[in-house]
């Protein structure tokens, strides 16, 4: 069941980091944006689905299929973070899982329109994902996935600096 929790997040987390950079890439390489629209779609709905595994994992192993169970672990995780008891970081939670799973549905749905939405709606989506990724597993994680999670954010940055120092870059 630990295993199930751990590897579900972790496998998650992976495929969003390739998720973001392929669309980082593709983002600043427009030629290659209709190769790389297939399998993003993909990576974003195993990474997704991967996901839901790991919050039903942590509501039936942890929580008891309970909120407030749910929520008090989270007030007893942010106070040994930070000292202050808060479990209302949950609904962020759920407005990651919320927004993860919309976006993937829109993807499917009307891949079209996906496509062509505003950029502020693309990246405000992924300020948020990545603000609340960043909070599991840098800031909540402890030991070698903390480390792991630092590389692939700069692993990520450079991706994006990258991208930018090209001609072409924006």
């Amino acid at each position: 069941e630990n295993q199930l929790l751990l590897w579900s997040v972790r496998i998650a987390m992976l495929l969003y980091v390739a998720s973001l950079a392929r669309w980082i890439w593709a983002a600043h390489n427009p030629v290659e944006n209709a190769s790389l629209a297939r399998s993003q779609r993909y990576i974003w709905t195993l990474g997704c689905l991967a996901f839901l595994v790991h919050v039903a994992a942590a509501f039936h192993f942890r929580h008891d299929w309970s909120h407030q169970q749910a929520l008090l672990h989270t007030a007893e995780e942010t106070e040994r973070l930070v000292g202050w008891s808060f479990g209302g970081g949950i609904y962020f939670s759920y407005a990651f899982t919320v927004s993860w799973c919309l976006d993937v549905a829109w993807m499917w749905f009307n891949q079209e329109s996906h496509r062509k939405r505003a950029r502020w709606i693309t990246m405000a989506l992924h300020v948020f994902l990545l603000a609340i990724s960043i909070n599991g597993v840098i800031v909540f994680a402890t030991g070698p996935i903390r480390w792991v999670g630092i590389v692939l954010l700069g692993l990520l940055g450079a991706c994006y600096w990258l991208t930018r120092r090209q001609p072409g870059g924006h």
